[in-house]
């Protein structure tokens, strides 16, 4: 996938930073209620500060390593905190079908494909801002253990937090609150499991963090032969300041 300039998921997602003394009370504070409120305010304050700004998304589609296509969407958020996007770019790269037939099939499997991308969407969203309750509760029974490979990170994983049978894994800062690093697993449907990554990064000059990579994929559970994968592959870029 080709790298965009100041590259979730995220598409998608910001998170604020806390106040000194709130990264003082994170970082001195064992208590997993007390880390998840503090959490749970940055994501507010980052989810306002989201609406202020545009963006891009470059969505690359995948089915057993082949690319189908490459979207470029542009994004912003409504003052409904809703996300709108808008395609700016579709490059389809299977090759297209004549006939009738053939080409119904092939708008069938680009409509069902469409389908996952919106799902995929809003459960991202979803699950990255969890509400102040849910935070709570999956700090509260999550197991937590020391971030390998971080400094000053906590680990923490959970199931059944939304859904039943989901299962999010979260790398945290200590010190200010504030995500690094989250995978999670949910079900679509019957047939198919959505496995998703998401890092964090900063958007420089600004204080806030956005999901600079996202990778999902969907994965037929039941399939004869092994699992088919759908991947989806997201990165986010060229913010600005409305």
């Amino acid at each position: 996938m080709r790298r965009l300039s100041t590259a979730l998921i995220a598409f998608t997602f910001f998170l604020g930073l806390a106040g000194k003394a709130e990264a003082q009370r994170a970082i001195s504070s064992d208590d997993p209620g007390q880390w998840a409120l503090l959490y749970a305010k940055n994501l507010e304050k980052n989810k306002a500060a989201l609406s202020n700004y545009t963006w891009q998304y470059s969505f690359e589609v995948m089915q057993d390593s082949e690319v189908l296509y490459v979207d470029l969407l542009e994004a912003q958020i409504d003052s409904g905190g809703n996300l709108q996007l808008n395609r700016l770019e579709h490059d389809l790269k299977i090759k297209q079908r004549h006939g009738p037939l053939s080409k119904a099939g092939q708008e069938g499997r680009l409509k069902n494909i469409q389908e996952k991308i919106d799902f995929l969407t809003a459960t991202i969203r979803r699950y990255v801002y969890l509400e102040k309750g849910e935070l709570v509760d999956f700090f509260d029974k999550a197991e937590k253990t020391e971030a390998v490979g971080y400094s000053n990170a906590i680990r923490l994983d959970g199931e059944d937090i939304i859904n039943t049978g989901d299962s999010i894994t979260l790398f945290g800062d200590r010190a200010t609150a504030h995500p690094i690093f989250m995978t999670f697993s949910v079900p679509f449907d019957h047939m198919f499991e959505v496995d998703c990554a998401i890092q964090f990064r900063h958007l420089r000059g600004s204080g806030l963090f956005y999901a600079a990579e996202v990778t999902a994929n969907f994965v037929e559970l039941k399939r004869l032969g092994g699992p088919k994968a759908l991947s989806i592959e997201v990165e986010s870029f060229d913010f600005q300041k409305k």
